[in-house]
């Protein structure tokens, strides 16, 4: 009897000793699924030679109320912001994969807000023209509420225009017009960005696996930025309802040229589901 049970034991062992160095032998971890072709590599992402448009707007505090979770605090004014911008990721290797580089269009809505003294940006939608990478890890990683859609960006001179639609139909479209150039550039200054990270179950009507707000510090070094005055018109889909936030006045936008810019691992600041979990 005891010289089955050392057997086994041994077997188990052996096994595991086995396993682990079938694993290891297959070469590097990826970060992300599918681990055979990994999607993409371990953070930081860093970008480089970024044009980018940002505008705050006013709309009614009752709607940005909406729109924010708690613990999370929203402007008492109702300020929302937009950021508009051509993102560029460059070749990289990490973990032991070469992933190329990639261009990009994104058009993020968000909302100034507090987490008790700290202040930061909720983003409540990100449009994003390609899937490739930027959608999956923005949402995997750090919780972005980010979709694909259809983005056009032009720049004429001194005006530039980005538009956002979905199945035919424009849901944001934002004009800028360059005024004048900010001089000396600003230092600007790490910026925190919280989500809400929701992931649904595979369990039917089960609570979702997933559930945290998170924040990451996005750090970016400026090397233009202008001043300027923008137009901006939201319309909706059944799945986009922007049409709904009513644009009350435009109260600052800008057009900077970001030379180097990098978002690293982040923090889980509340998880909602914790007491369940308990």
């Amino acid at each position: 009897m005891l010289k089955k049970l050392i057997s086994k034991l041994f077997f188990v062992f052996f096994f595991f000793i086995v396993s682990h160095s079938l694993c290891e032998a297959q070469g590097p971890k990826p970060f992300t699924t599918p681990f055979f072709a990994p999607l993409y590599g371990s953070l930081p992402v860093k970008y480089s030679e970024c044009k980018m448009v940002s505008v705050t707007f006013k709309t009614d505090p009752d709607v940005v109320q909406k729109l924010v979770p708690k613990p999370l605090v929203p402007h008492p004014e109702g300020l929302m912001l937009i950021n508009a911008g051509e993102f560029s990721v460059p070749d990289y290797e990490r973990d032991g994969f070469s992933f190329p580089g990639r261009a990009y269009l994104e058009v993020a809505l968000g909302t100034p807000v507090k987490f008790g003294e700290m202040p930061g940006r909720f983003w409540i939608v990100l449009y994003l023209d390609k899937q490739y990478a930027g959608v999956p890890i923005g949402r995997e990683v750090w919780g972005h509420p980010k979709k694909a859609a259809d983005i056009s960006f032009v720049e004429e001179g001194g005006n530039i225009t980005f538009r956002v639609a979905r199945f035919g139909k424009t849901l944001i479209d934002l004009g800028f017009t360059q005024k004048g150039k900010i001089e000396p550039v600003p230092v600007v200054p790490p910026a925190n960005s919280f989500n809400l990270k929701y992931i649904p179950s595979v369990k039917k009507d089960a609570p979702p696996e997933v559930m945290q707000l998170t924040v990451v510090r996005t750090r970016i070094q400026v090397k233009e930025m202008y001043l300027g005055q923008a137009t901006l018109k939201f319309d909706s889909l059944s799945a986009d309802p922007l049409g709904t936030i009513p644009i009350r006045q435009i109260l600052s936008a800008n057009y900077g040229i970001i030379s180097a810019g990098e978002m690293d691992f982040g923090e889980i600041l509340h998880d909602y589901l914790a007491k369940e979990k308990k």
